[in-house]
């Protein structure tokens, strides 16, 4: 499945919205794959776990080259101008900082990493590539590792 725009677009604007309920690790890791797959790490050992029915953001796959990204916890903001058709995309690493949910990439992209895991917001041409973009969480984790704490 995946999300793809009907309409033009354009580059700020909102596209789709998480919801659901906050899930601690022990939560988190009794519920089914599906459900942790539809998962949103936002905090340390805090998750935001979608509803019995999936919410518009759970449709935004993956991508190693997003047209997406985050505006705080819940919000999926368009990166650049997106065409009709295109499939709206965002970079897991926004937002995962745990290895919750790591899979093989299908991306198939050039710029492919192969496998997404919890630990790529770390990668420094990511960093680079979204700042402005990740989840509060991860920020902050960024900017902290920037200046030597944990």
């Amino acid at each position: 499945m995946g999300s793809y725009a009907i309409e033009p677009i354009t580059a700020g604007e909102s596209v789709a919205a998480f919801g659901g309920w906050v899930a601690d690790e022990a939560e988190l890791r009794s519920l089914p794959a599906e459900r942790i797959s539809r998962t949103m790490q936002i905090d340390e050992h805090l998750y935001l776990v979608s509803g019995e029915t999936a919410d518009p953001g759970d449709y935004v796959n993956h991508s190693c080259t997003p047209n997406c990204g985050l505006a705080g916890n819940m919000l999926v903001v368009a990166m650049r101008d997106i065409a009709i058709g295109e499939e709206l995309t965002f970079d897991y690493a926004m937002s995962d900082g745990g290895d919750y949910d790591e899979f093989d990439c299908l991306c198939g992209l050039a710029e492919c990493r192969g496998v997404v895991t919890g630990r790529d917001w770390r990668l420094p041409e990511l960093q680079s590539r979204y700042a402005g973009w990740f989840s509060p969480y991860l920020a902050r984790k960024i900017a902290n590792e920037s200046k030597g704490l944990q």
